[in-house]
């Protein structure tokens, strides 16, 4: 290849001209790097910036001008790909650098996959570019593709959309309810290719300027988008007053200790303090007589499904030596459900002693915790949800024996578990699950691959212990009859699941027809610590709510917990004194708050369809993607047919 002269990305045809009419002269390639390597970063620091709780959004409509201006602009495709790709990589690490200290290792492979889609995108935009069509349309077309491919490949991680920075500016974001969070996203990537066209024209690509007539056009259209955006929102806002009283369902306690965990033994508190400090908690929350008191997600660390409890006989498997307390936080659960307050505080009582039996045991170990206790006087009967562990026992199977699952249990007023539990549909690998447990895969037999990925997870005590848990089959819905009278429906996503559009949507709707009048989700982000995640899963759990048209009460170990109406409205969080609901690094905050669920009979396209918007988008993507391949592959064939003849002929 001659030199300065641009290399050719997979599928463009190699030219010998110095660059395409209207275009820029060719670049060194230190000059070509410096520059793309530049502009890549301003990118990836502005989008850092965009998410909460920085949450600069107006950078949504700008962030991703300086990335695609220099895949647009760049003379070797090679150093747009992997420049895309290691730029890439360094924002997942510093955007997600709140996961490190649960898992290293997994931190950074899971920043390197992410990684692999902005180049993807990349060779898409430069694809399309080359094909005469305009960035304008192709950006925001295979920003989507590439936002939902995250969503699903390998069970998916649908973090950091670039919609999840709008999340606060309600008017944006109504129109979840037609295409999802997906469309949000479509709408500020549509800015970002008009600005990235509009740059182009004094800052030429290889393939140089649109007709103005196109740029125009396409000014038109992202006008016509973002008004028609601005004008949904404004509508759908004032179509409903929730505080009209019609429209108030069931009033919904939500519970926040603070109790951070770790990702090495022992892990976090005792259960014994987790049972008191959280019931104790529960009880100032239910003396303001709600029809429902929320618990987080394994909130104390047992197991308590009443099939487990009530068996007579249990394998090894199914961890008999922690049965003990299983049944002392059953008994628990179930008398706060009572209101009978007594026999919690004599539990507690009970359970105070044995800290401070084990804690003279050992020598020079801090002393025991006071547990705190619940008023003598009682407490009014209430509709408990607990998150916690389920165990089903297999005797007669090969393997495995016992399937344990991540579960919601709801305890009626009278003290007594309900026979039908949520257990968690969708699993965290690695967190909660590692892949190719089964004997057989594909028909391959990769368990062997399952123990070495186990033995390599901070969970397993050095592949000493299985944790994997069993995904669920049903997605569960409650009833819950309130204290007026009234029943309503309500379905319980656990931890990310609430991230997960589609697990999310099963829940409200079935086609047409609504299943759920509101959602609680439970999560124990205290995994987390007290990092950014909180506020970035507070507002991905925002564009559920406006998604399917309903409220979500959130109850969330070490925060941020709260209520979001059917708008994505954030209100109602559990707060310090100074009113704060989040602080960074310095300590969480502890309390309950309670408040009426607003009710939403209003109807949802994507509640309806689902991700037909985001679907589209990939299936357009796709297209750029197969041709790039085949013309890659036509062309090679071509030339080194025309070389062998050459050389026949010769």
């Amino acid at each position: 290849m001659v030199s300065g002269m641009p290399e050719q990305a997979p599928g463009e045809p190699k030219s010998t001209a110095p660059a395409t009419a209207g275009g820029p002269p060719p670049r060194g390639f230190l000059s070509d790097a410096g520059q793309v390597l530049g502009l890549f970063a301003v990118s990836a620091v502005a989008l850092v910036l965009i998410f909460p709780p920085l949450g600069f959004w107006p950078l949504a409509f700008v962030a991703l001008v300086p990335w695609a201006l220099g895949v647009c602009r760049a003379q070797r495709a090679w150093l747009v790909h992997w420049l895309s790709f290691f730029v890439g990589w360094g924002f997942f690490l510093v955007a997600l650098r709140w996961l490190q200290p649960v898992t290293g290792l997994g931190y950074a492979a899971l920043g390197l996959y992410l990684a692999f889609y902005w180049t993807l995108a990349a060779w898409a935009l430069r694809t399309g570019r080359r094909h005469g069509i305009s960035v304008v349309w192709t950006l925001p077309v295979v920003w989507v593709a590439c936002e939902y491919l995250r969503a699903i490949v390998m069970t998916g991680f649908p973090w950091l959309f670039l919609a999840h920075g709008l999340y606060a500016q309600l008017p944006l974001i109504q129109i979840a309810d037609l295409v999802g969070a997906y469309g949000v996203s479509f709408v500020a990537a549509l800015v970002n290719g008009l600005l990235v066209e509009l740059a182009l024209r004094r800052w030429p690509a290889p393939t140089g300027r649109r007709p103005r007539r196109e740029l125009w056009v396409a000014a038109v259209v992202t006008a016509a988008v973002v008004g028609g955006t601005l004008g949904y929102g404004v509508f759908r806002l004032g179509e409903i007053n929730f505080a009209d009283p019609a429209r108030r369902g069931p009033r919904v306690a939500v519970v926040q200790e603070d109790f951070p965990l770790r990702s090495t033994p022992p892990y976090g508190e005792h259960p014994y303090v987790l049972l008191a400090r959280n019931l104790a908690l529960g009880a100032q929350a239910a003396l303001e007589r709600p029809d429902l008191v929320a618990f987080p997600e394994t909130a104390w660390n047992s197991t308590q499904n009443v099939d487990y409890l009530e068996q007579k006989q249990l394998i090894p498997e199914a961890r008999p030596e922690s049965r003990d307390f299983s049944l002392i936080a059953h008994k628990a659960t179930s008398a706060f459900a009572r209101g009978d307050y007594a026999t919690v505080n004599a539990i507690l009582a009970d359970l105070e002693a044995a800290l401070r039996a084990r804690s003279a045991a050992r020598a020079g170990r801090q002393p025991a915790p006071a547990l705190p206790r619940l008023p003598e006087s009682g407490g009014p009967p209430v509709t408990v949800l607990v998150g916690a562990v389920s165990i089903e026992q297999f005797p007669t199977n090969t393997y495995p024996k016992v399937h344990v699952y991540n579960s919601a249990l709801v305890y009626d007023p009278d003290g007594v578990q309900r026979p039908i539990r949520y257990d968690k549909h969708h699993l965290v690998p690695f967190g909660e699950i590692v892949p190719f447990r089964q004997k057989r895969w594909l028909g391959l037999d990769l368990h062997w691959l399952y123990r070495w990925l186990n033995k390599l997870s901070p969970f397993s005590d050095g592949g000493q212990f299985e944790y994997s848990l069993t995904p669920g089959t049903t997605l569960t819905v409650f009833d819950l009859h309130a204290t007026d009278g009234r029943t309503f429906r309500f379905g319980v996503p656990i931890c990310y699941e609430d991230a997960t559009p589609y697990v999310v949507r099963g829940f409200v709707w079935d086609g047409a027809t609504r299943r759920s009048d509101f959602l609680i989700n439970i999560s124990n982000d205290g995994w987390f610590q007290h990092s950014n995640e909180l506020p970035q899963h507070l507002a991905i759990c925002a564009f559920r709510a406006v998604e399917n048209r309903v409220s979500i009460a959130r109850a969330v170990n070490t925060g941020i917990s709260g209520f979001i109406d059917p708008n994505g409205r954030v209100e109602t969080l559990v707060t310090d004194e100074e009113g704060r609901a989040f602080r960074r690094g310095v300590g969480g905050i502890v309390g309950y708050a309670v408040a009426a669920m607003p009710l939403d009979t209003r109807a949802s396209l994507y509640g309806r369809t689902g991700d037909w918007f985001a679907q589209a988008c990939t299936l357009l993507t796709a297209v750029l993607w197969l041709g790039a391949i085949f013309e890659r592959w036509v062309l090679a064939l071509k030339a080194r047919l025309a070389a062998w003849f050459g050389r026949r002929d010769t």
